[in-house]
C-alpha cells in the first residue's frame, strides 16, 4: 500500500473499490485499508472513510496530534473533496428548475435519515439530518451522465442517496440502484477524485488529484475482470467442506420470514436480489446483515434467524449439513 503522499504527519492513499476503509464485524471483515497501511505505518490513524465500494483518495494521520488536527479540518469543512460518478439517465434536463451557478453547479438539499428497519440503507426524510450535495454534468449520453460531485455535508451514503432521490442512481450501486442499473457496471461508479486542504502543521496548501477514465458512453469505463463463481464450483466447494446437499432457492419480493431455526447447518451465496438476515454475531450480539449478489452467509445448526426479502426478492445457492 504505497502512499501517493507521505510526510511526517500525513499519508494520502488510494483506496480501491471493494476494500473496506476500516475493519467490520466478523473475521471475514478484518482486511481493510487501515490494517494494510498500519502494517507498514503502525502509527497511522483513521481520519475519514470512503464506502467499501467507492474508490479514491483517503487521508490518514501519523499519530494522535495529527489525527486531532486533521479531524478538525474535516469537521470545520476546510477539506475540499470532489468526486466523479456515472449516473443513469440524463440528469440535467430533469433538474432545469434548479438554478445553476456560473460554473454549472446545482444543489441537492435533502435531509438524510437511517432507514432503521432496512439498515444500512439511508433515505431522504424530513426527520433526517440536514444534507447538501453539489453536482454538475461533465458528459451526457442517451443512457447515462458523467457528473462531478461535491459533498457540502458528510452524511453516510450522502451522494448515493441524493442522486437516487432525484431519480438518477449511480451505475453499479448495490444499495440504491434498481437491478437494471446495477447490472450496467461491475462496480459502484463513484470515485473520490480530488482532495485539497491546508497542511495542519506547516500551513502549506496541498492538493491531490486521482483522475479515472470514465465516460457517459457505454461501457462507461475499463474494469478489472473479476472471476465469477458458478453453481457447480460452489457445490463442489461445499461438498468438499462436508456439506450434504446443495440447492438453489428463490424467494418472492417483500417476503418476511419470522425468527426460526433449521435442524442443519447452512452455507449460502446470494446470486440475485437482496435480503436482510437477522442473526447473532460471533460476539453474541444481535446483528442485521444486508446481503446482495456475491455475499455469503453461514448459520449453525439450530441457530435462530429471521429473513426479510427486498422488492426484487432474492435467489441464492444454499448448502446444508445435517
Amino acid at each position: 500500500m504505497t502512499p501517493i503522499h507521505e510526510d511526517d504527519q500525513l499519508l494520502v492513499l488510494e483506496k480501491p473499490s471493494g476494500l473496506l476503509s476500516v475493519p467490520g464485524r466478523g473475521a471475514d471483515k478484518q482486511d481493510c485499508l487501515a490494517s494494510r497501511v498500519q502494517a507498514m505505518y503502525p502509527e497511522a490513524l483513521v481520519v475519514h472513510r470512503l464506502d467499501q465500494d467507492t474508490s479514491g483518495l483517503v487521508v490518514m494521520a501519523r499519530g494522535i496530534e495529527a489525527q486531532r488536527r486533521m479531524s478538525r479540518l474535516f469537521e470545520t469543512r476546510q477539506v475540499h473533496k470532489r468526486y466523479v460518478a456515472v449516473v443513469t439517465g440524463q440528469i440535467e434536463p430533469r433538474q432545469q428548475a434548479v438554478p445553476a451557478d456560473a460554473e454549472g453547479w446545482r444543489t441537492i438539499d435533502g435531509p438524510i435519515l437511517l432507514d432503521w428497519e432496512r439498515r444500512p440503507l439511508h433515505i431522504v426524510h424530513a426527520d433526517g439530518k440536514p444534507s447538501r450535495s453539489r453536482w454538475r454534468a461533465l458528459q451526457t449520453s442517451e443512457s447515462a451522465t458523467l457528473v462531478e460531485l461535491e459533498p457540502v455535508t458528510g452524511r453516510t451514503h450522502q451522494l448515493r442517496v441524493h442522486l437516487q432521490s432525484v431519480g438518477h442512481p449511480i451505475l453499479g450501486d448495490a444499495l440504491y440502484a434498481p437491478a437494471p442499473v446495477r447490472a450496467l457496471s461491475p462496480r459502484l461508479m463513484l470515485h473520490a477524485q480530488s482532495l485539497s486542504f491546508v497542511h495542519p502543521f506547516t500551513d502549506q496548501p496541498l492538493s491531490f488529484s486521482l483522475p479515472i477514465p470514465w465516460s457517459a458512453e457505454p461501457p462507461y469505463g475499463v474494469f478489472n475482470e473479476v472471476p465469477k463463481m458458478n453453481f457447480e464450483t460452489f457445490k463442489q466447494q461445499a461438498l468438499a467442506e462436508g456439506f450434504d446437499e446443495v440447492l438453489e432457492r428463490t424467494w418472492e419480493p417483500n417476503t418476511v420470514v419470522e425468527t426460526h431455526t433449521h435442524p442443519f447447518a447452512v452455507k449460502a451465496r446470494v446470486t440475485a436480489g437482496q435480503l436482510w438476515l437477522s442473526c447473532t454475531g460471533a460476539d453474541g450480539t444481535p446483528q442485521k446483515r444486508y446481503l446482495t449478489p456475491g455475499d455469503e452467509f453461514s448459520l449453525a445448526n439450530g441457530e435462530p434467524h429471521a429473513e426479510q426479502y427486498g422488492p426484487e426478492g432474492a435467489s441464492y445457492w444454499v448448502a446444508r449439513k445435517n
